[in-house]
């Protein structure tokens, strides 16, 4: 199985060019301030039955249990998700479950400050130059839009 986190690189994700790994990218998302504490966010983000609210609208035949969900990128392909780790109200690790275009790895990291959280959204995928060239840009816009539909939610109490 191809899991970044433990990989023979000593558990570290490794750094583009490094290993295995020559067409690595990681695309991160702003970091964003919610006015939650971090054990909310982490409960909510848990469930993938929650994640649909979060979707862009090219996101199609939407299907989720609580660990797994699958779903069409409209014009693009289809994709299987499942929750792979689970570090509580810090790191909820996402993978791919079966067939995927590249492989890849989707973390949503949260920092408890107080009251509220920071989240980052961040995907790691090894991609050839030419998929990147393609799919950069767009994958940093999904990013940054689930982590803003989350503070979203968050604020209107999930609602």
């Amino acid at each position: 199985m191809w899991i970044w986190k433990h990989s023979e690189n000593g558990g570290k994700i490794p750094k583009p060019g490094e290993g295995n790994f020559k067409n690595m990218k990681i695309i991160e998302s702003e970091k964003i301030t919610i006015h939650k504490p971090a054990r909310q966010i982490f409960s909510f983000l848990s469930d993938f039955n929650h994640f649909k609210d979060l979707m862009p609208p090219q996101v199609i035949n939407w299907q989720s249990t609580d660990s797994t969900c699958s779903f069409t990128i409209q014009g693009m392909t289809d994709l299987s998700l499942r929750m792979a780790e689970k570090t509580p109200y810090t790191r909820i690790l996402i993978l791919p479950d079966g067939k995927a275009p590249f492989p890849f790895e989707l973390n949503c990291y949260m920092t408890e400050m107080g009251e509220d959280t920071e989240t980052q959204i961040v995907f790691h995928a090894d991609m050839n130059p030419f998929i990147s060239m393609v799919a950069l840009n767009p994958l940093k816009n999904f990013v940054n839009i689930l982590n803003n539909k989350l503070r979203e939610l968050a604020e209107n109490d999930f609602r």
